[in-house]
C-alpha cells in the first residue's frame, strides 16, 4: 500500500517579510461612535421613569383649594358646679388669624426659630438641608432638621408621618406646589393657625386662649416667644406642661430673633426678664376622665357647632380630688400585697348628678375609662336585684331559708370558703353575702325576672339570664352599675346618671338647658326602705364593715368575683352614692380581694373626705341609728344642740 504523500509547509521568504511581493493587506472600517445615542436612550427612558413616578406621587397630591377657609371651631370651655375650669377641648383649629393682623413679632418668632429664610425660599432650602447635614454628621446623630414651613405646614396638613422616600417626595413637590399658588404672608397663616403647640390645642388663636388667657392679637413678646419655641417639642415645651422649661425655650428663641435682625439687644433683654402669666385649668390630674365623657356625648346635646361653647357640668372639683386621693393611696398602700393595678371609683347624688369620676389610677398614662368603659362582673353587689325581686313576690326581710349547700340543675353554688349557716333570715343571708340563698331566691322567681328588675333599676348591659345570674356573672360597667344603685337611695326612683347642666356660647346664648323631668318610680318606698336596711346590715356586720363611715349612717354591698378578678364596693349615704372598682385590665386575679378589703376601705376615704361639712342626715326612710344620736349627745352640748337644729329645720 503506496503512503500518503507528504505535505511540505511553505518556507518564508525575505520577499514577504519586505513585502514587495506580499498581498495588499485590507484597511479597517471606521468605527461609528455609540455613546452619545446610548446616553439620550437612557435619557429618555429615565425621563418617562421619572415622568411616572412623578405623576404617581402628584395623583396621591391632596386638594388645596379653599385652604384659607375658616374650619368649625370646637373650642370647648368644660365647668363645674362651681363655675371653676375642669377643662378646654377641641381647640382645633379655631378662629382663622391672619398673619397681617398680628404684631409683627408674633409671626417673626415662628421665622427665626423654625425657617430663618423663610421670606427668600422657594419652598425648599438648599442652605438649610447642607446644615443640618453637617451638624448632624458631626453630632454623629440627628439634632437638626432641614424642613421649611412651608414643608411643615404641608406634613401637618396633608401627609402622614411616617419617614418614608415617598413621603419626603411628596411634602417637597407640596411645598413647592403651596409656594406657587400662595404667597408668603397666606402660607405664614396657614402655618400659624394649623401648627400644633401641645396640650390638646391646634392653631395660635387657641394655643393662645388656652396659655395665655388672650386672643393671638394680644400676645406679649415673651409670650409670642414661648409659643414659637413649644412647637418644636410640644410635649415638652407647652407653657402648662413645664413652664420653667417653655420659659427658658422661649428664651432661645429671643435670642434666634435677635440674630436674625427682627429685635435689637434691649427688647431682647426686657423680654426675657419678663415672666408671662400662665392659665392653669383648675381641673384636678385625673378630671380628664370626666371631661372625655362630657365630649363623647356632646354632640347628643347640641349637634355640631361652630362657635366657641361653655358647658356647664355638675361636677365638683373638691370632691374629684378626694376621690383620686383616695384611690391613689388605696392602690399605693395595698396594690402590690393584693397584686391589684387599677382601679375606677363614680360619685353622684340620688338623683343621678355626677360629683366625680375616676377612670384609672392615672389619666395620664391610661386616658381609658374604667368607670365607663370597663365591663366586668359585678359579682355580690348585683345581689341587691335578687333581693329586690323576691321582695316584690312576696318575701321579706325577716323570711328563714337554708344556707346550705344546693345544686340548681347542674350548676351547685358554693359560698366564700365554703361557709354555711343553715337557716337564717334574708336579712343575714344577705349581710353575709350567702350564695346560696341568692341562688334559691333566682331560681323561685325565674333569671328573666332577676334581669329585668336589674334593667329596670337603670342597668343598661345585656343580661345572661342563666341561674348564676344571681352572683354577678354579666358584665356591667361601674357607672351604670353605681346609678343602679341609686333608687336604693332616693326612695325608689329611676336615676339617669347626667353630667350637664347647661350649655350656652361664650356670648350667653343658651343652647341646651337640663329641665328635670319627674322621675319614674321603679321600686315600692317599702321595698326601697328594706334594701336600705339590708345594705345597712352589710356595713354594720356584715363583709362591708370596712366601709362604714363614723359619724353618719351608710349602706352598701361587697362584690367579689370568682378566681378573684374583680372587687366592688357599691354604697350610699343621705347624700352621694359611690361605687368603687378594682382588677387588672388584663383579667389577671387579684391575690384574695375581696369587695370587703380595698374597695370598701377607698369608698369610706372618699365619703368621709368628701361629706365634711355636710349635715348628718338619716338615709332615706330610716331613722338615725342610736350609734350616731349617741355620737351627737355626748360630744358636748353645743354639738347636740347644733343636732337638734338640724333636725327641727329639717337638714
Amino acid at each position: 500500500m503506496a503512503s500518503p504523500p507528504k505535505i511540505v509547509p511553505r518556507q518564508r521568504t525575505p520577499a514577504d517579510s519586505a513585502g514587495g511581493a506580499a498581498r495588499p493587506r485590507k484597511k479597517k472600517p471606521k468605527t461609528k461612535r455609540t455613546w452619545p445615542y446610548a446616553l439620550a436612550l437612557l435619557g429618555a427612558w429615565g425621563a418617562i421613569f421619572g415622568a411616572v413616578f412623578f405623576f404617581r406621587w402628584v395623583s396621591d397630591l391632596p386638594d388645596t383649594n379653599d385652604l384659607l377657609a375658616k374650619g368649625p371651631s370646637h373650642d370647648v370651655t368644660i365647668l363645674d358646679s362651681h363655675g371653676r375650669l375642669i377643662a378646654r377641648r377641641g381647640l382645633t383649629q379655631g378662629q382663622m388669624v391672619l398673619a397681617a393682623n398680628l404684631p409683627d413679632y408674633v409671626p417673626n418668632a415662628f421665622i427665626a426659630i423654625e425657617d430663618r429664610r423663610f421670606r427668600y425660599h422657594p419652598g425648599l432650602d438648599p442652605i438649610g438641608l447642607v446644615r443640618a447635614a453637617v451638624e448632624n454628621a458631626v453630632a454623629g446623630h440627628v439634632v437638626q432638621g432641614g424642613s421649611t414651613l412651608t414643608q411643615q405646614l404641608a406634613k401637618n396638613l396633608f401627609l402622614d408621618p411616617n419617614r418614608t422616600f415617598d413621603r419626603k417626595m411628596q411634602e417637597a413637590m407640596l411645598a413647592l406646589y403651596l409656594e406657587s399658588r400662595y404667597s408668603k404672608d397666606q402660607i405664614l397663616s396657614l402655618y400659624l393657625n394649623r401648627v400644633y403647640f401641645g396640650a390638646g390645642t391646634y392653631g395660635i388663636e387657641a394655643a393662645s386662649e388656652r396659655f395665655f388667657g388672650k386672643p393671638a392679637a394680644a400676645l406679649s413678646l415673651p409670650e409670642a416667644a414661648m409659643l414659637a419655641g413649644s412647637v418644636k417639642a410640644p410635649a415638652r415645651f407647652n407653657p402648662l406642661t413645664d413652664t420653667d422649661a417653655s420659659f427658658e425655650r422661649g428664651r432661645t428663641v429671643l435670642r434666634a430673633m435677635q440674630d436674625a435682625g427682627f429685635i435689637d439687644d434691649k427688647t431682647r433683654a426686657e423680654a426675657e426678664s419678663t415672666r408671662p402669666r400662665v392659665v392653669h385649668g383648675t381641673g384636678t390630674p385625673g378630671s380628664g376622665y370626666f371631661a372625655d365623657w362630657i365630649m363623647a356625648h356632646l354632640h347628643e346635646y347640641v349637634g355640631d357647632f361652630d362657635k366657641p361653647i361653655v358647658v356647664e357640668t355638675t361636677f365638683d372639683i373638691d370632691m374629684q380630688n378626694e376621690a383620686e386621693r383616695a384611690v391613689t393611696r388605696g392602690l399605693a398602700k395595698d396594690g402590690v400585697s393584693l397584686n391589684v393595678n387599677q382601679a375606677a371609683l363614680v360619685a353622684m347624688t340620688p338623683d343621678g348628678a355626677i360629683r366625680a369620676m375616676v377612670g384609672g389610677k392615672s389619666y395620664g398614662l391610661s386616658p381609658f375609662n374604667r368607670a365607663t368603659d370597663a365591663e366586668r362582673q359585678p359579682g355580690s353587689a348585683f345581689k341587691p336585684f335578687v333581693y329586690l325581686t323576691a321582695f316584690e313576690r312576696g318575701h321579706t326581710p325577716d323570711d328563714l331559708m337554708n344556707d346550705g349547700p344546693v345544686r340548681i340543675g347542674k350548676w351547685s353554688p358554693g359560698n366564700y370558703e365554703g361557709r354555711y349557716e343553715g337557716e337564717i333570715t334574708l336579712t343575714r343571708a344577705f349581710a353575709k353575702s350567702s350564695n346560696a340563698v341568692a341562688a334559691q331566691l333566682t331560681a323561685e322567681a325565674g333569671p328573666h325576672a332577676v334581669a329585668r328588675t336589674a334593667h329596670r333599676l337603670g342597668i343598661a348591659s345585656p343580661l345572661s339570664e342563666v341561674s348564676s345570674l344571681a352572683l354577678g356573672t354579666s358584665v356591667v360597667t361601674p357607672l351604670e352599675l353605681t346609678a343602679a344603685y341609686a333608687p336604693f337611695a332616693n326612695g325608689g326612683d329611676g336615676v339617669v346618671p347626667y353630667g350637664i347642666v347647661r350649655i350656652h356660647t361664650k356670648d350667653g346664648k343658651t343652647l341646651w338647658t337640663r329641665n328635670a323631668s319627674k322621675p319614674a318610680r321603679v321600686m315600692s318606698e317599702q321595698n326601697a326602705r328594706e334594701l336600705s336596711q339590708l345594705m345597712t346590715e352589710v356595713v354594720t356586720t356584715g363583709t362591708g364593715k370596712a366601709a362604714k363611715l363614723d359619724e353618719r349612717p351608710s349602706a352598701g354591698k361587697t362584690g367579689t368575683t370568682q378566681d378573684f378578678h374583680d372587687a366592688w364596693f357599691v354604697g350610699f349615704s343621705a347624700d352621694l352614692v359611690c361605687g368603687v372598682w378594682i382588677g387588672n385590665d388584663n383579667y389577671t386575679p387579684m391575690n384574695h380581694a375581696t369587695g370587703g378589703s380595698l374597695p370598701a376601705r377607698v369608698f369610706k376615704s372618699f365619703m368621709e373626705d368628701a361629706e365634711t361639712g355636710i349635715p348628718v342626715r338619716p338615709l332615706n326612710g330610716l331613722a338615725l341609728p342610736v350609734a350616731a344620736n349617741d355620737a351627737s349627745q355626748t360630744s358636748g352640748t353645743g354639738s347636740f344642740d347644733s343636732f337638734l337644729d338640724r333636725l327641727l329645720n329639717g337638714n
